[in-house]
């Protein structure tokens, strides 16, 4: 519970919870979305949960949010990449995601964790950022700081590992091949953000505002209630999932459907 409070206190880890829930804004959750959201953040008991994940493993809150089956913690990052590219759009040019990096050709890289393949790409890239023309690599993390590697870690500690991790991937690979700059963006689960992560959107809103000739604040402060509901979403959707093996059907793909309505007698409809 402890824990639970410390990482409700986090930077942008209550935004969803103050802001008024305004459907035109995207600020809205469902009946069981926010009594659900509440139970996360607190750890209060939840209702309605198997007793076991299709992975074989026990279902709680806590193996919902690293459970890799059903492909929902690809997604949550998918979500938050998508949403830092559309608000690079609007300040940057030459904005991508899932930018493939220039390949190695004989160079030689200090640490042995280093992305040294051809295949290596990052979640989102964008020119002018941080210098004028250069391109800014970024690659997100989202983590769950109750899972047990963390136990014996701050949540501080925790950020760090994560972002030290990445910019041991990418950092130097960048700079000296792609010749650009390199940002690890982390996050929890419960909608915190590490120190990077906290300095590119700053350095994005303090852009984004100069722009639109609106106030930083008023920018800072909408930025991290939308990150803040796209990852309260991407918890939600850990958690409620479907995480069985879809039925068995008949294969549609290569279905003709015309012959079949004729094979079988099928009464034909019109709606």
């Amino acid at each position: 519970m402890k824990r639970k409070i410390s990482l409700a206190q986090e930077v942008g880890a209550s935004n969803w919870l103050t802001a008024l829930p305004i459907r035109a804004k995207g600020f809205t959750l469902n009946k069981r979305e926010f009594t659900d959201a509440i139970a996360l953040r607190y750890g209060w008991p939840l209702g309605g949960l198997p007793n076991r994940c299709s992975c074989g493993a026990q279902f709680t809150p806590d193996h919902a949010m690293i459970c890799k089956q059903g492909g929902f913690i690809c997604m949550r990052c998918d979500e938050v990449r998508d949403h830092t590219a559309q608000m690079l759009q609007e300040v940057c040019k030459d904005v991508t995601i899932e930018t493939t990096l220039l390949p190695l050709r004989g160079e030689n890289l200090r640490h042995r964790t280093s992305n040294t393949s051809d295949e290596a790409r990052v979640d989102v890239s964008a020119r002018g950022l941080w210098t004028r023309r250069q391109l800014a690599f970024s690659d997100m993390r989202i983590f769950n700081p109750m899972a047990p590697c963390y136990n014996n870690l701050t949540i501080e500690a925790s950020h760090f590992r994560n972002e030290y991790e990445k910019i041991r991937m990418y950092e130097e690979r960048i700079q000296n091949v792609d010749q650009g700059s390199f940002t690890p963006i982390t996050f929890t689960t419960s909608g915190g953000m590490g120190p990077k992560a906290k300095a590119f959107f700053a350095r994005l809103a303090e852009v984004m505002a100069e722009k639109k000739q609106q106030p930083k604040s008023s920018i800072v402060s909408w930025m991290r209630c939308r990150l803040s509901f796209s990852l309260l979403r991407s918890a939600l959707l850990c958690l409620r999932g479907t995480r069985s093996p879809p039925p068995k059907s008949a294969h549609i793909q290569n279905l003709d459907f015309e012959q079949t309505v004729v094979d079988s007698r099928i009464n034909e409809l019109l709606y």
